[in-house]
């Protein structure tokens, strides 16, 4: 699914308006109507009364169409309408209606007395959604910090009140529990500082010019979604084998870190390789024959940590950095596995951390490779940013100047892509925020590369089955404790799971 720009959603408008015919006050109606019903969903009850706060432009236009759906439906609804310069015609339009089936509306003139809530009701935020060019100050700003300061349930129509859709935001921002999102995604939803304000949040989708959005309107972000990561799956035929399905090489572990290696390894080989053999230093050889006795290992001759690589020819893919360490001798040893393997391989951890000091090696990383940094890993590699809107441009950047897939792990990881793309995910939860799970990450996409999936779409469908296994071990045992060991037992459902979307 594609995500929109402020100016790209109105052009939308503009489109879905002239495809179908209506008018703008049509598609006001179909915009709340469809977030009403998603309102409602999540009520549940009508026992929970709907506290409204409006502004005079579209997004209080469309504040003013679901007070009336909701208490045409039973529930009790108040709203207070903020008289911020004059309504728009269609806003005028949808408060006379909402007056006339009986809604309560209460204005708010500039520096009059703030209104109060009902103490069990529910906060929708109509006030500004993606209208705002410059950040709220004044009264405006004072009337948001009091919302947000309620002791109440709040909710946010399209974008909570102060958020930029396209940029950072400055200045007072309506806190939402929850954003039910009209259309398509915004960019600012993605932004790990916004999740304070936008809190959990869907997109409502309502009818709109799709074909318009495919053809006319260019735009290098998409959200991921569970039909086109099905998309991607491979198929297994009856006469497959353990050679049809790659050999990897996984370049992991040092003293005290064999851990790591053992977490990347089973992901691998739940990621569905057909065989993986592992380099280790001497120290890990017990441990991995062990742990992982579907693997085969190959020692180092340093007994702590990797030094030298051997032939390099029998692989389809090689993940190299989980527990390495940065040791002086490993990174010669990881310079020499860049000059000598010649196909996309996985990047993590400490390989990257010896990158991020030794920046000229970029040019010997193959094409296509994945690199998985997270926020600080990124810092070393590129340098710093101002913000993820800044960060996101940096990561698009320096995909397309290296030629790699890069692969910035936050709450919603983004890919970027060589051709100027940038993906994000939208599975996975913070009980992954724990121990080894870059790992596993670093394992599944090394097994996806093993089996001949595009560097791209390794990363995609990579990222995506990381992040739903995650989602399925919390489900059954709860975020804080859940394990990276639980997330790669939970691979195969995962898999299962994307198998059946519909």
């Amino acid at each position: 699914m594609e995500i929109l720009s402020a100016t790209q959603h109105r052009a939308l408008d503009q489109a879905t308006m002239q495809e179908g015919d209506i008018s703008s006050l049509e598609l006001m109606e179909r915009a709340a109507t469809a977030f009403t019903a998603a309102l409602m969903r999540r009520l549940e009850t009508k026992d929970k009364p709907v506290f409204i706060v409006c502004g005079t432009g579209n997004n209080g236009g469309d504040g003013l169409v679901a007070a009336r759906l909701l208490h045409e439906k039973g529930h009790q609804v108040s709203v207070s309408q903020a008289m911020i310069g004059s309504p728009s015609d269609d806003n005028r339009t949808n408060h006379k209606r909402a007056e006339a089936a009986g809604v309560r509306i209460q204005s708010i003139e500039k520096n009059a007395s703030f209104p109060t809530p009902p103490i069990n009701a529910v906060i929708i935020d109509a006030l500004f959604g993606t209208g705002l060019s410059r950040p709220l100050e004044g009264y405006w700003a004072s009337l948001i910090e009091h919302l947000n300061h309620a002791n109440n349930t709040r909710y946010a129509l399209d974008l909570p009140s102060g958020l930029f859709a396209d940029s950072t935001s400055n200045g007072v921002v309506f806190r939402a529990d929850h954003t039910f999102t009209l259309g398509y995604p915004k960019l600012a939803l993605f932004s790990q500082i916004n999740t304070q304000y936008v809190g959990t949040w869907e997109n409502v989708a309502f009818d709109l010019a799709v074909d318009f959005v495919e053809q006319a309107l260019s735009t290098p972000n998409t959200v991921n979604l569970p039909t086109a990561m099905k998309a991607l799956l491979k198929s297994r035929r009856p006469n497959d084998h353990k050679g049809t399905f790659g050999h990897a090489l996984l370049i992991a572990g040092s003293y005290g870190k064999m851990g790591a290696a053992i977490i990347a390894g089973r992901s691998v080989l739940r990621a569905g390789a057909g065989l993986l053999t592992y380099h280790v230093p001497h120290c890990g050889y017990e441990i991995l024959q062990i742990a992982l006795p579907e693997a085969m290992v190959i020692t180092d001759e340093h007994v702590e940590h990797v030094r030298k690589i051997g032939s390099l020819s029998a692989y389809q893919a090689v993940g190299i950095g989980p527990g390495i360490g940065q040791a002086a001798t490993t990174a010669i040893a990881l310079h020499d596995v860049l000059e000598r393997f010649d196909q996309p391989m996985v990047i993590d951890a400490d390989a990257l951390n010896i990158l991020g000091e030794n920046k000229t090696w970029f040019k010997h990383i193959p094409d296509g490779s994945i690199l998985t940094p997270h926020p600080k890993e990124f810092e070393r590699l590129f340098g710093k940013t101002t913000d993820d809107f800044h960060r996101w441009k940096v990561q698009l950047e320096a995909a397309k100047t290296h030629n790699l897939v890069i692969l910035l792990k936050t709450g919603y990881t983004s890919i970027a892509t060589p051709d100027g793309k940038l993906y994000f995910n939208h599975t996975g939860n913070p009980g992954m925020g724990t121990g080894g799970t870059g790992d596993a990450l670093t394992g599944i996409l090394t097994g996806l590369l093993a089996q001949g999936y595009a560097p791209v779409d390794a990363a995609c469908l990579g990222v995506f089955l990381h992040g739903l296994a995650g989602d399925i071990a919390a489900a059954e045992i709860g975020q804080e404790s859940l394990l990276a060991g639980d997330l790669v037992n939970k691979l195969g459902t995962a898999f299962l799971r994307l198998r059946t979307v519909e």
